[in-house]
């Protein structure tokens, strides 16, 4: 019964690293970046939703899942029939974020400043956000990679 109970306390771990590996390898990007970036969004939470809000407390878009996905890339996404209902499925919501990764590469290089655009676009009035958004990130990737 042990052995059960921890069996079942480690598929979804193992599930979910399927989802990076596959992901990873479709889009052509490193797993382990992607697990890491979704470490920084949602702390690996498949159910994680964010609000984000304009300085009069507007609504100006959501982000959903363990790679948290913006909002604002649905109408982008619609070829993938996203909506707010498959956007928590793990896996997809993994593929969904590689796919916006893959195209910051491919516009910008493989790079760390296509990595800190994942969160903070590649507009020069976000250039320090997204500077600390890519210290968080490689602070996560290096510790995985640091044995």
């Amino acid at each position: 019964m042990r052995k059960l109970t921890l069996l079942c306390g480690l598929l979804p771990s193992v599930s979910m690293a399927f989802c990076f590996d596959e992901a990873g390898a479709y889009y052509n990007v490193s797993p382990d970046l992607l697990r890491s970036i979704a470490q920084v969004e949602s702390s690996l939470n498949p159910n994680a939703y964010n609000e984000n809000r304009d300085q009069y407390g507007n609504v100006k878009s959501r982000d959903f899942g363990l790679m948290q996905i913006n909002s604002s890339w649905f109408s982008r996404l619609a070829e993938f029939n996203v909506n707010e209902s498959n956007i928590y499925d793990p896996c997809f919501n993994v593929s969904l974020g590689a796919w916006v990764l893959s195209a910051n590469f491919a516009s910008h290089g493989y790079n760390w400043n296509s990595v800190g655009a994942y969160n903070a676009g590649f507009s020069k009035r976000t250039e320090n956000a997204r500077k600390i958004y890519i210290q968080k990130v490689q602070n996560v990737y290096f510790s995985q990679h640091v044995k």
